[in-house]
């Protein structure tokens, strides 16, 4: 659970950046941003939320009407700085913009999340805003509370991934294991008292080859897993926090080329691993992975698709982005993930995926389902059989 002075703390370094940046506010509009700076969960729909947080002072929010009660629950915040509007379209003197431009307090050169949507971006441009990803930058090192949470969500990603195996035979369809979903969301909401509808989600599939090697296309429900590579994705949000699992195994008996693309996969994995620790830069990361594989003949972007990792925290996908091209520096309490894919068209697609923490000297996986080092087959009876 992150605490009301934890809360206050990410505020301060935001005011701290703010003063860096010579800038009067920073206007939080997407839910993460505001969930981050103050706790307060909420579904947003069409109607804006605003947290606007000076460079020195106390934060504002501006809601709609029917939010205000519930967005009491926001940590550390007065209640008496809780503007509203009245609803979505509104008349021009009850509406988001009219308020938020009487109440927020806005000067020229105020910053706002580089991910606002452009209807909002817009005014706020007009109002003398300007986009930065200060926010983002913030949630990169997590705190020791935030990293208990990524565990926690961790471990019903490991639950997810056991489900799917248990549930997995020659034959059985996509629908099968999906329908498990149920039973981890289920585990989460009896194990967690304290757990919060809006914030936690739990999704998890089978994707059969073929179509395994689309790692975001959407199996059809029918789709049977037969021979070939398959891949067990697991996403989980607890509480806001998140984390993944992703496991490749078989339901018939790999062949030896399957067996050889298996072990190219898991060597991948162990170069990408291998470099984790303070000070190394993202780009290298994947720069390195890459080049062990095009050495294998394996570097078409169709063979590919995908960098080799990302970070979690609120999102399942969020910095540091460990990729080309990506400016990010691995520091301690950072949590990403390590996940190389290699991709045949027609035939299926190899990757594992874990939930990794960045430690002083190292890694740590929070992570551990089964199925990492050998391939793992499942026949008609459900047992597990080890080849390779």
């Amino acid at each position: 659970m992150i605490n009301e002075q934890e809360f206050l703390n990410r505020r301060e370094r935001l005011q701290t950046l703010l003063r860096q940046h010579d800038a009067s506010h920073f206007v939080a509009t997407s839910s993460d941003s505001i969930f981050y700076l103050c706790g307060a969960s909420f579904e947003a729909l069409e109607r804006p939320f605003f947290l606007i947080v000076p460079r020195q002072g106390v934060p504002r929010l501006v809601v709609p009407f029917l939010e205000r009660d519930h967005l009491k629950k926001a940590k550390a915040l007065d209640h008496d700085k809780i503007f509203t509007y009245w609803d979505y379209p509104a008349p021009a003197q009850r509406s988001w913009q009219y308020v938020l431009e009487q109440q927020g307090q806005l000067s020229p050169g105020f910053m706002f999340d580089s991910a606002c949507p452009i209807a909002i971006a817009q005014t706020l441009l007009t109002l003398g805003g300007q986009h930065a990803p200060l926010i983002e930058q913030l949630r990169l090192i997590k705190s020791s509370a935030e990293i208990e949470m990524i565990r926690r969500a961790a471990r019903y990603a490991d639950q997810g991934v056991h489900e799917l195996f248990q549930h997995s035979y020659y034959g059985s369809t996509v629908a099968e294991g999906f329908a498990r979903t149920s039973h981890i969301t289920q585990n989460i909401i009896r194990e967690n008292p304290d757990w919060d509808p809006l914030t936690t989600k739990a999704l998890m599939a089978s994707f059969p080859a073929p179509w395994s090697a689309m790692p975001h296309s959407v199996p059809a429900a029918q789709a049977l897993l037969h021979e070939g590579p398959h891949v067990a994705l697991v996403l989980t949000r607890v509480n806001a926090y998140a984390a993944e699992c992703e496991r490749t195994y078989f339901t018939a008996p790999p062949t030896a080329t399957e067996c050889e693309m298996f072990a190219l996969m898991l060597a991948a994995r162990n170069v990408g691993l291998s470099m984790l620790r303070p000070g190394v830069p993202c780009a290298e990361v994947d720069t390195r992975v890459n080049a062990f594989l095009a050495d294998k003949g394996f570097n078409a972007p169709e063979q590919r698709l995908h960098r080799v990792g990302h970070g979690f925290g609120l999102g399942n996908h969020e910095g540091p982005w460990l990729s080309e091209g990506s400016e990010d520096i691995l520091a301690a309490n950072m949590v990403v993930s390590i996940e190389p894919g290699i991709y045949l068209d027609g035939h299926g697609g190899y990757r594992h995926s874990d939930t990794i923490l960045i430690t002083d000297s190292g890694y740590e996986l929070l992570t551990h389902a089964p199925g990492v080092d050998t391939p793992l087959v499942f026949n008609e009876k459900t047992l597990r059989k080890r080849f390779f």
